[in-house]
């Protein structure tokens, strides 16, 4: 608020923001999820109905990612408003660590299964989002190396602690979840304020991939002066600790999910944190870079 970007740039081609030292924050992807990608999330989203249902909330300080008044009533036969998170590991209580990890990895590091998994729909709720979470792995390998393999690294320690617990079913599932992130959330119909995800590693993307019958839309990068075409079948890919965003349609239906990383599963698992990604500046002599705020931030135009 008192260093506000001085103007505001509106995107709807391919592009990568950077920050002045060529560290990339953000993807932008338009007409990036493929007609039957599109399809297999609708799908897997109807299947959710029930769990999508009982995921909205009308207690007061339940929080507006649940709470009813951020919901529409959907228009497509078989849709159900709602947001649930599928997650590989969670925290007992929702207790989660900031920072390094302790000395003691059992000192506030006890992992929890998400209750999502537990149930006997998981393999079969797993299954069906297959597709799609191949696409976010995919995307993450290429927009940060390091941190495709970082995650990679912790799930096969989560697989070890998990073995040699004796949770054999969940060990089990592992081998079918075939993200490297640690979460996913499916969203529908869903306003979404301002926000930034204060649990994410700032290095870190989170992937959002949105279908459905709602038309034009944009999404806000208050915090970056920049605003987003936000048509179904985008990707954008950014970290959530860092970009302020937010989305707000009011007619047709809009199916997002949201792929994250926690700092606390990749602490658990004493996974070094890696760099951001950045570009070297001798790559982008071909492009022209579009100066435009007092942070120096600069566009990496078209792809």
């Amino acid at each position: 608020m008192k260093f506000p970007p001085a103007e505001n740039i509106f995107l709807d081609t391919p592009s990568v923001v950077m920050d002045s030292g060529f560290r990339v924050i953000l993807w932008y992807i338009p007409d990036g999820l493929s007609p039957w990608v599109q399809n297999d999330m609708y799908a897997a989203t109807v299947s959710m109905g029930d769990l999508l249902k009982k995921s909205v909330t009308t207690r007061k300080g339940s929080g507006w990612r649940t709470h009813e008044s951020n919901f529409r009533p959907a228009e497509s036969p078989g849709l159900t408003p709602g947001c649930i998170n599928i997650a590989l590991c969670w925290f007992q209580q929702g207790h989660e660590c900031y920072g390094l990890p302790p000395d003691n990895p059992e000192d506030g590091f006890k992992p929890e299964v998400s209750a999502t998994l537990k149930g006997e729909r998981s393999l079969s709720m797993i299954m069906d989002m297959q597709r799609p979470v191949l696409l976010a792995s995919a995307a993450l390998r290429v927009m940060h190396p390091q941190l495709y393999w970082a995650s990679v690294k912790t799930q096969i320690e989560l697989g070890r602690w998990w073995g040699d617990h004796g949770m054999a079913d969940m060990h089990h599932l592992l081998k079918y979840w075939a993200s490297v992130y640690t979460g996913a959330a499916v969203m529908c119909n869903h306003q979404s304020p301002d926000h930034r995800d204060l649990k994410c590693p700032p290095e870190a993307f989170d992937i959002l991939t949105s279908i459905g019958s709602y038309r034009r839309a944009i999404m806000k990068l208050p915090n970056l002066g920049i605003e987003l075409a936000y048509n179904p079948g985008v990707m954008v890919s950014y970290s959530g600790r860092l970009v302020r965003h937010g989305i707000r349609v009011d007619e047709g239906d809009r199916i997002v999910w949201s792929w994250f990383l926690r700092d606390s599963v990749h602490n658990y698992t004493h996974t070094p944190r890696p760099d951001y990604a950045r570009y070297n500046p001798a790559d982008l002599d071909a492009y022209k870079l579009a100066k435009y705020n007092q942070a120096d931030f600069t566009v990496y135009g078209k792809l």
